[in-house]
């Protein structure tokens, strides 16, 4: 099992978007097989307007796989929403980590 977290920081004041963003992807991924405990938080100390989704993956091949899929030839709503994020987010990383307990 992997938990997979995705850390942004969105332009100023643009977190709340940012945030609607997540949440419906969230529910898009953790819907599926493989995929569960999506989370997003937003922050209270560090820079302002950090937005992270977190959740955690069966398989990091599964996840890589539907990734890809999503990036390569996406219809207009996928890419309307990736669109989104791009214009609203300064920054982004991911971080990966295998659970232990």
């Amino acid at each position: 099992m992997y938990a997979i977290r995705n850390v942004f920081r969105a332009q100023r004041g643009k977190a709340p978007e940012l945030i609607a963003i997540f949440t419906a992807v969230n529910q898009a991924v953790t819907s599926q097989e493989g995929f569960s405990h999506g989370k997003i938080y937003a922050d209270m100390s560090g820079p302002m307007d950090t937005v992270v989704w977190s959740f955690e993956a069966q398989s990091l091949d599964r996840f890589f796989q539907i990734e890809r899929g999503l990036f390569v030839n996406p219809d207009e709503a996928t890419q309307a929403l990736i669109d989104n994020l791009n214009s609203l987010a300064v920054e982004g990383r991911r971080e990966i980590y295998e659970v232990i307990l």
